[in-house]
């Protein structure tokens, strides 16, 4: 179990795929999440598409993903049902923080979708990429290991397929609860 002090609520991790980089011009396609409970588990996963009457995609977004948007239109719901299963979601676990990985990217697709994201989760949030980056420079992760999840994942010896919205949230959580073994503030390992 993560002591108290360390993790006092769970953490919901949370992933976007999108159809290029800019969320004022490409779509959020897929988000992905999961929770981390105090006990360290991870649970409750979702995956959920989102539909739009048009698609401005970047080829090299969707090459990256494999994301084949005639299925992905298929399946999707639109962007207001997607909003709902979050609000669900959270409401579900309570008002907590979230997590991701270099979440600045995932948040500028999150906040158009769900306007009132401040209201739904704490305004603060996890970010594994920054804290693996402090970690290098503590002296804590060695320097050899990069920053993007999939070196840290490698690192760790987590088994990790990229660029799924719902796989990369959880490598991320297992990830974050790795990194918080490594300050000693973690469950144990033996």
């Amino acid at each position: 179990m993560i002591p108290s002090l360390a993790l006092r609520q769970p953490i919901i991790f949370l992933d976007v795929e999108t159809g290029g980089r800019d969320p004022a011009r490409h779509p959020l396609l897929t988000v992905g999440a999961v929770t981390l409970g105090l006990d360290g588990q991870i649970s409750r996963p979702i995956h959920l598409r989102v539909r739009h009457h048009e698609y401005c995609v970047e080829p090299g977004a969707l090459a990256v993903t494999g994301i084949d948007l005639l299925d992905h239109d298929r399946a999707a719901q639109p962007p207001e049902e997607v909003a709902a299963a979050l609000r669900e979601y959270a409401a579900g676990v309570g008002r907590v923080m979230l997590g991701g990985h270099n979440f600045g990217f995932d948040l500028g697709f999150l906040r158009p979708l769900l306007p009132d994201l401040r209201r739904v989760f704490r305004s603060s949030y996890v970010d594994t990429k920054l804290t693996a980056q402090f970690l290098i420079h503590a002296g804590v992760l060695p320097h050899g290991v990069g920053t993007p999840l999939a070196q840290l994942t490698e690192h760790f010896g987590i088994e990790y397929a990229a660029h799924d919205a719902l796989e990369d949230a959880t490598a991320t959580a297992k990830v974050y609860v790795e990194l918080l073994r490594l300050v000693g503030a973690g469950p144990d390992t033996g």
